[in-house]
């Protein structure tokens, strides 16, 4: 489980295909090197410190608002909003579009970035040049589940480009598969600065992962982002294996079908009256139920229920769905396995609106 003085074979193969695969992908072109770490939020922190160590005098970063990028540090000093505790003077937060995404009806609608653009401008005008890094996730996560507009994140990227700022894509909810395609940067036309990668990357197994440019990660002094457990073998090998089972088999292709029936079945929750938006990756395998108040009870406890009526399902005897509690409070994420069949998914939304229809009794 340690390998902390020294590389081992493994680890270098790792590696290695590792940044062929995303290099291959379209927007992979500054994939050129891999810091990994031993969570996603540590992974987080040290792209962070990549970034600010590029050019030191430039401490600033730009954050968007509401997203979760993890609990410690640095990581959590960028996660949320500036009206949230343990704040940090050198990080910045502009708005991510939510009332545009807020419901999968509005997709392939015009979008306006202008107002986001006019953000980003005042921060330019207030900090100048002590700006250096940006780092969004490709949609909310924990946020909600809001799958922007693909011309906000590329507006996000063009201000970075023409301001010479490090752009930091957080994929560690969204790799691997989850907005359809096996990097969310390809989903959204982007060619990120660093990469971060977690979850999905080892399929289980505790590791994840930022990568990057070389120049930006040579910033780092000698073991300035060094760890105990960061690269060790047996993470390592669950990277390789992770990657085998993609290569084996058209995951992303068999996913299509059963992505689709899901989306149908979660739509069909909108009939009832608890029931607001439903959002998620068009093609992809996450999404957002969100809830509304209604007869005497919060949106988040309608959330709650739901969760609860379909962990129960039918009855002792029968099958139930575990669904991740409530995000935001009121937004129930689903984002099951890329490999549930599409009889597996007819099963579960079918369950899932029999549930929640038995909820209005």
């Amino acid at each position: 489980m340690t390998a902390y003085n020294a590389v081992t074979p493994v680890e270098v193969q790792a590696s290695a295909r590792l940044i062929e695969l995303m290099r291959s992908a379209p927007g992979g072109n500054r994939m050129e090197q891999v810091l990994w770490a031993a969570s996603g939020s540590e992974a987080i922190q040290k792209a962070l410190w990549a970034a600010l160590a590029r050019d030191r005098s430039r401490p600033m970063i730009i954050a968007t608002r509401h997203g979760f990028h993890g609990k410690k540090g640095l990581s959590n000093a960028v996660t949320g909003s500036e009206t949230d505790a343990e704040r940090d003077p050198r990080v910045k937060f502009i708005s991510f579009p939510m009332a545009e995404c807020r419901d999968i009806s509005l997709r392939g609608q015009p979008f306006d970035f202008t107002p986001y653009q006019k953000e980003l401008d005042a921060l330019r005008h207030q900090y100048g040049m002590k700006l250096g890094t940006l780092i969004t996730e490709p949609y909310l996560g924990g946020g909600g589940s809001y799958h922007p507009p693909k011309e906000y994140l590329q507006g996000l990227e063009r201000f970075c480009r023409e301001h010479d700022i490090v752009f930091i894509i957080d994929e560690v909810q969204a790799n691997f598969g989850r907005t359809g395609a096996m990097f969310a940067f390809e989903t959204y036309g982007l060619e990120p600065d660093i990469v971060v990668l977690g979850k999905g990357l080892g399929n289980g197994i505790p590791v994840a992962a930022a990568v990057g440019k070389t120049d930006i990660f040579d910033s780092l002094g000698y073991g300035e982002a060094s760890d105990t457990w960061s690269a060790n073998p047996l993470c390592c090998a669950a990277v390789q294996a992770t990657l085998d089972a993609f290569e084996r088999a058209d995951v992303l292709g068999q996913m299509k079908p059963s992505s689709a029936i899901i989306e149908r079945g979660l739509v069909a929750l909108k009939e009832l009256p608890f029931v607001a938006n439903v959002r998620g990756e068009d093609g992809g395998m996450v999404w957002g139920v969100e809830m509304r108040d209604f007869a005497e009870r919060t949106a988040a406890e309608w959330a709650n229920a739901l969760v609860l009526a379909c962990y129960q399902g039918d009855g002792s005897e029968s099958d139930g769905i575990h669904l991740l509690g409530p995000l935001a409070k009121k937004v129930v994420r689903v984002s099951p396995p890329l490999v549930i069949t599409p009889d597996e998914a007819h099963t579960a939304v079918t369950l899932m609106l029999r549930s929640a229809r038995r909820m209005t009794a």
